[in-house]
């Protein structure tokens, strides 16, 4: 039995797994935004580090190659191949909160690719993510595999069943194209947009306090599961995670009317050329036409300069004033997805919404 290579990537070393890692494996895999979509039990003891450090050493490297990420001398994560027959492998692999959206993930993805294309004989290489977990999906579409299904009711996390995609890439697609050398670099924040009436630009940490103002109000929170009551540490929280939001993966724009931060507006990315789009507004502006403003200045970032080709979005059933805002956007209703969603603890329908390139026009929408 040969022993697994080790891997080398411009930032990571991919090695196999040894009896020290259990510290670090740990300390990353206690984090429960790790284990979101993973479905491991919780809470992570040191023991399930152990076992997984135990299989790792022990996995066969021909039937089942399992790498440890290692980042700036410690092990943040790890990558594998199960050989399901000969030329075909499935990949599973994860990677520590604090790295998500730098591209750590898609390195080592790339990396093991190439090595089980080029030396392993491998034809075939898929893998599955849950169909919420579209931070996934992204590492699976930088790294050239293509959409192929969704598998429904493929799995369960926490005893709720889920939908799994699934993505492959073949051999005679390796290795994608690479981007021309003159690309413009992925930008750090969504650009600032400017309505007459409003300003969208990138959440900053001074934002806090207006975002605790308007989200603390009852009317807020009515279609949004927020928590009730919303506290300060609540907003802090949320302006956090949205500053450090990699704007590959979601679009997040604070809405500003006179001065204050009234709202916010997103785009995030699912498969290539399709995002969906998402909106909050303060109650004491309902009414007023200005979301609807927001939105048509982001349909028309999305369009022209993302390049999408759809954009779509939810809203509970009942709350009529949000599917005014689509159906005035050039949004067409697609359905009605049943139990969707829970808020406060109460499923709800949605009402399903979308609009395509070739339908959209500035001039259609009103305020």
């Amino acid at each position: 039995m040969e022993d697994l290579p080790e891997l080398r990537t411009e930032r990571l070393l991919l090695r196999p797994f040894r009896y020290g890692d259990v510290d670090d494996v740990f300390a990353y895999a206690t984090d429960p935004e790790w284990n979101r979509y993973l479905g491991l039990p919780e809470p992570y003891t040191r023991g399930m580090a152990e076992e997984f450090v135990a299989r790792a050493i022990l996995a066969d490297p021909e039937k089942n190659p399992m790498w440890a990420i290692v980042h700036e001398g410690r092990v943040c994560g790890g990558i594998d191949l199960r050989i399901r027959r000969p030329g075909l492998a499935e990949m599973g692999y994860s990677i520590a909160q604090r790295l998500w959206g730098q591209g750590f993930m898609t390195e080592a993805v790339r990396a093991v690719i190439g090595h089980a294309f080029e030396s392993m004989g491998i034809v075939r290489i898929q893998a599955y993510a849950a169909s919420r977990n579209k931070g996934s999906w992204r590492v699976m579409e930088k790294a050239g595999m293509k959409r192929e299904g969704v598998l429904r009711s493929n799995g369960a996390i926490r005893g709720e069943s889920i939908d799994d995609v699934l993505y492959a890439i073949v051999g005679g697609d390796w290795p994608p194209p690479e981007p021309p050398s003159d690309a413009e670099p992925a930008p750090e924040a969504p650009p600032e947009l400017r309505t007459d009436r409003l300003l969208l630009r990138p959440f900053c940490m001074a934002d806090v306090d207006d975002v605790f103002a308007n989200a603390s109000d009852p009317e807020w929170g009515r279609y949004i599961q927020v928590p009730a009551p919303y506290t300060p540490r609540d907003a802090e929280e949320f302006v956090a995670r949205l500053v450090l939001t990699d704007p590959e993966e979601n679009l997040r724009w604070a809405l500003v009317h006179e001065g204050r931060v009234a709202g916010n507006v997103d785009l995030t990315p699912g498969p290539v050329g399709v995002a969906e789009l998402g909106f909050a507004l303060a109650w004491p502006l309902w009414g007023r036409g200005l979301v609807t403003e927001a939105a048509e200045a982001v349909l028309a970032h999305g369009f022209e300069s993302m390049g999408l080709v759809r954009i779509f979005g939810y809203a509970v059933s009942a709350n009529a004033a949000s599917r005014r805002v689509m159906e005035k956007l050039g949004m067409k209703q697609e359905g009605v997805l049943r139990r969707h969603r829970r808020i406060r603890g109460e499923y709800v329908d949605d009402a399903f919404y979308s609009i395509l390139r070739e339908e959209w026009s500035p001039s259609e929408t009103g305020g």
